[in-house]
């Protein structure tokens, strides 16, 4: 007989999808428009950088009690909350634009959208069937990367003919579509998979921190090192190659590869999983990286671009996914804060690291050079996976 397949594109996984899109897109509207916005009001171009760094900083706070409040409180309402508390802080841009009162504002947006995206990555993993675990994490992390690419475009185009304040209310209307989208959303408890007794007496940094989940992140940060890279000084590399602002066309071509790769790899995941995925994906990582390291024209741009959107659309859903698989069901929460959390380090290591690399190397050789991290990604993958089989190998012999 044949086998029923899961239903994946339910209604609530539609309605996730759409408020995650929108709310992303809002946030790195914002993220975008900020400094631009700082120029007009003040000459000192590291008031941005601090501001990014106060966002920065909230944000990573609150990632490490956020999956400890997710457990305790109604999943639903505490995403009403936020998105209202969300909503609030766009609003009070409008209340004064003194330097000090815009970086409080950072401040509060960091600790919001740390809430936020651990609550819909948390609330989307619910929602997926086991069986479709992998393709759903995938279509989830296309609309949250479409989102984020989105975002800047349009705050800068926006920008370029019109005001932050109307482009904050725009961001405001967003947002709110966001909330509205919330509402129609169910509260997606778990049932855990230990007794209450013994979950009762878990301490509570255990929520905090998962040690199955801990390959993944390490993982997981390697690769925003090395995405760190592209995003930082892809632009000053146009100028060292004599391309200028051509050289924006590298995320043209990793964004086809993404997309592309996305609508196969979830469902290759799920039937043979995560080893078929990550080995290739690193190897084109590392490959699209000394590329663009020694690229002297825009047709090797191009193809570098095409090598990492392969490693960027496959490594990191495919880690989340292959996470989310190790932990019971009450734990994905803490699961998808670890991940974000060491997100956070690998892009801020990253950036500063790499910075301090390109001052000395240049740009080219810093690109070439970054994709150690993707050779570390494979060798710290083929032997973690090694050991996991073999301790369930060895757990599983009779006594």
């Amino acid at each position: 007989m044949r086998k029923i397949k899961a239903k994946l594109w339910t209604n609530q996984y539609v309605i996730i999808i759409l408020l995650s899109l929108v709310m992303f897109a809002s946030f790195y509207m914002i993220t975008a428009g900020f400094p631009i916005f700082v120029s007009t009001i003040t000459n000192n171009p590291a008031v941005a950088g601090i501001m990014t760094t106060t966002l920065m900083l909230a944000s990573l706070v609150t990632r490490f009690f956020a999956s400890v409040i997710i457990q305790k409180v109604n999943m639903k309402l505490l995403l009403i909350i936020s998105l209202i508390y969300f909503i609030g802080t766009i609003a009070l841009t409008f209340v004064n634009d003194s330097i000090g009162f815009l970086i409080l504002i950072r401040a509060l947006q960091g600790i919001g959208f740390s809430m936020l995206t651990i609550l819909v990555f948390t609330i989307s993993s619910n929602i997926v069937p086991k069986s479709r675990l992998g393709e759903g994490i995938v279509f989830f992390a296309m609309s949250t990367s479409v989102g984020t690419t989105m975002g800047p475009l349009i705050a800068i185009s926006y920008l370029a003919n019109f005001s932050f304040n109307s482009m904050m209310l725009l961001t405001l209307g967003l947002m709110t579509f966001s909330l509205v989208c919330s509402f129609f959303t169910k509260n997606n408890t778990v049932k855990k998979e230990e007794s209450p007794q013994e979950t009762e007496k878990e301490p509570f940094y255990k929520y905090m921190f998962d040690k199955r989940v801990l390959l993944p992140s390490i993982l997981v940060a390697l690769n925003y090192m090395a995405i760190a890279g592209t995003v930082n000084f892809i632009g000053a590399f146009g100028k060292e190659i004599n391309v200028g602002g051509k050289i924006s066309q590298f995320f043209i071509a990793q964004g086809i590869a993404m997309v592309v790769v996305r609508f196969f790899s979830g469902k290759i995941f799920d039937r043979w999983g995560h080893r078929i995925l990550i080995i290739p994906a690193a190897v084109s990582g590392a490959a699209g990286l000394i590329l663009l390291g020694f690229s002297t024209g825009m047709v090797m741009v191009w193809v570098s671009g095409l090598l990492f959107g392969i490693a960027y659309g496959i490594i990191h859903p495919t880690i989340q996914a292959w996470a989310l698989t190790l932990v019971p069901a009450e734990k994905k929460a803490t699961a998808n804060s670890m991940l974000l959390i060491f997100i956070d380090f690998g892009l801020a290591i990253g950036s500063v690291g790499l910075g301090f690399l390109a001052k000395n190397v240049g740009y080219g050789m810093t690109f070439s050079y970054s994709a150690a991290f993707m050779i570390i990604i494979l060798l710290l993958y083929l032997v973690g996976v090694k050991k996991t089989v073999a301790l369930a190998a060895h757990k599983e012999k009779p006594s």
